[in-house]
């Protein structure tokens, strides 16, 4: 494939530039001939300022008096309210834009100041303030009484549950519900599913729901089904199979961004979709578009009927129907000679990050960071992120610091890794000693907050950067603003739900009561104890040759030991209760229980401890 020209290469054949003249380095500091932001048009500013977020105009506001005046004199706190509500429409109650207008145009910077001040202030651990906790009493944990909740998905407007079968009797049927969360009413809902949608991705813009459909036969490559997001007479929309990637190609993870740039080109919404086979890897962005499909429009392909009457065109990745259907463009294709991990990626129009996963033969091999560049499509750098045998349970690239990705392993390590020179900048280790696959990462407001989850805890991080830090200060600095600040928990609410975990795993008639998930732990539990007897009985050596093979057998009976010990936690979240997903937004944390229960955090409604304390 070839690659694109890159962004240099478009100017110079648009303006006609010559290409022996000297480049301009953006690092450098004006010389006298250069044109900077004060002298741009009015227009061109505003165009700029759009696409800034609130803390680079913050900051840029404090720069001049006049960088001041054509910031309000363009309204830019009061376009980023409207667009803060549209986003996030729960904090409509809070924020009355019409009301705003009247105070001025500065009145609506303080406004935006004042909710991140106090959202922050009930986010924080303090001895005044709960948050409002929620169980199974909203209207997005409606279900069937043979059904539970195993999967969800929160955005500002929407929240999407997947329903799947409650206990091991019942018939492995999913469907998909999207709720609204204006409306606190169902709008859609995608049932009769064979397969268990994976990785559920959407586009509320576009009208796209997409999930990955896992295919049963080992030589056939995955297929992701794409639906309209809200409810419409026919809301299926293609199935689009995954060939091109390699024979019997399993998608790893499913990540989509709305309105990014290829080079030049804007595309509506673009999926990064990662597969591996063969122990190496593929990953493939596709841009999604919402057309009409008719002979008219698609004159190449060969039209055909089928028994319902429907007209359809066969192509190498499915059947394409008739109608307001979507186009799959495959815009960038990067080959990677490792596995990459289940469901971790992020992408956005600079970089896309990964992690490699070492087969079960080179259990020595340390897990690594893949990063991609975008604008060449190929792969920049590999890191060494974790040691052999972590998994990566949350990866995201940072919202204020393109250059900068954050990412938490099984092993409790939380790292900050500088994508462009490929350095790692810190890490922490988190409360608990093992992170769970229950990790969200959101913007805060210009800070990365990190919901860790253990068995029954989430615990809340904070990771804030300075915007322009230099490099020698860099690492300084976000040793300084990292925060641990609150852990919301579960545990309360655990002894009512235990007895129907035991329902839910308790086998089908016919089957024996000792199945396979309580035969491993009873051969995990017979391991430790033949571990614990072979370490006792190690004399200490009194040849120095015996003591370099006696201190090799401790290392590796003391790495078993912590292999055991955490198969051990897995097997105690699996048969008992634990969390199982986690999502957040702005003002709550949702936490979804792998016995189907939703809880949560509202933390807008937050109420004094005193008070409560009385009431109860």
């Amino acid at each position: 494939m070839a690659r694109r020209i890159s962004f240099k290469q478009q100017l110079l054949c648009r303006t006609g530039m010559d290409p022996d003249e000297p480049i301009c380095n953006p690092q450098d500091p004006p010389g006298d001939g250069d044109t900077n932001i004060q002298q741009m048009p009015e227009d061109c500013l505003g165009l700029i300022l759009d696409l800034l977020d609130p803390v680079t105009v913050a900051t840029l506001e404090k720069t001049s008096r006049h960088m001041y005046s054509l910031i309000q004199t363009h309204q830019y706190w009061r376009r980023a309210l409207k667009k803060l509500v549209l986003k996030h429409p729960y904090l409509g109650h809070k924020i009355d834009t019409e009301t705003e207008e009247d105070t001025g145009k500065q009145g609506c910077k303080a406004v935006y100041k004042n909710l991140a001040k106090e959202l922050n202030l009930f986010w924080k651990k303090n001895e005044r303030f709960k948050p409002l906790t929620m169980r199974n009493d909203q209207y997005f944990c409606e279900k069937d009484e043979r059904q539970k909740v195993v999967s969800m998905k929160v955005t500002g407007n929407f929240f999407i549950t997947v329903l799947g079968p409650r206990t091991r009797s019942d018939l492995a049927v999913f469907s998909i519900r999207v709720f609204d969360r204006n409306t606190k009413k169902r709008i859609n809902e995608i049932s009769n599913l064979i397969d268990k949608p994976e990785y559920l991705v959407f586009s509320p813009k576009y009208n796209i729901l997409v999930a990955k459909s896992h295919e049963t036969c080992l030589s056939m490559p995955d297929t992701l089904n794409i639906w309209t997001l809200e409810s419409q007479s026919d809301s299926f929309l293609r199935a689009y199979h995954l060939k091109s990637s390699g024979n019997g190609a399993r998608c790893t993870a499913l990540v989509l961004k709305e309105d990014i740039f290829f080079g030049s080109l804007r595309k509506d919404c673009v999926v990064m979709c990662p597969t591996r086979y063969n122990n190496k890897s593929v990953v493939r962005f596709l841009a999604l578009a919402r057309v009409n499909f008719c002979p008219d429009s698609f004159p190449a392909g060969a039209w055909k009927t089928d028994n319902a009457g429907d007209r359809f065109v066969k192509t190498n990745s499915g059947l394409i129907y008739e109608g307001h259907k979507v186009a799959v463009e495959e815009v960038g294709r990067v080959h990677i000679p490792h596995l990459v991990q289940l469901g971790v990626a992020d992408f956005t129009d600079k970089w896309a990050i990964l992690f490699s996963e070492a087969p079960k033969e080179l259990p020595d091999r340390n897990i690594h960071l893949i990063v991609l560049d975008m604008a060449n499509m190929s792969i920049r750098h590999i890191l060494k992120a974790y040691e052999p045998r972590i998994a990566v349970y949350g990866a995201s690239l940072h919202t204020q610091e393109p250059d900068v990705a954050v990412a938490v392993g099984k092993d409790g390590y939380l790292k900050v890794f500088d994508l462009d020179t490929g350095r790692e900048l810190t890490n922490q280790r988190v409360p608990k000693p093992m992170a769970r696959t229950n990790t969200t990462i959101i913007d805060f407001f210009g800070t990365t907050r990190f919901m860790l989850g253990s068995i029954t805890d989430i615990h809340v991080f904070d990771l804030q950067f300075p915007l322009y830090p230099s490099p020698e200060a860099k690492l300084d600095r976000i040793e300084r603003r990292r925060e641990h600040i609150r852990t919301v928990s579960i545990y309360g609410e655990v002894w009512d739900m235990v007895e129907e975990r035991n329902i839910q795993l308790a086998p089908p008639p016919g089957v024996h009561i000792l199945d396979p998930l309580m035969q491993l732990q009873q051969n995990l539990a017979a391991l430790n104890q033949v571990n614990q007897a072979i370490e006792a009985n190690i004399v200490r050596p009194e040849l120095p040759e015996e003591a370099d093979r006696v201190e090799q057998l401790m290392v590796e009976f003391r790495a078993v030991q912590q292999r055991i010990h955490d198969l051990n936690q897995e097997m105690e979240a699996r048969i008992s209760v634990a969390i199982e997903a986690v999502a957040a937004d702005l003002s709550h944390i949702f936490v979804l229980t792998n016995t189907g229960d939703i809880m949560t955090f509202d933390f807008c409604e937050s109420s004094p401890i005193d008070e409560s304390i009385g009431e109860d």
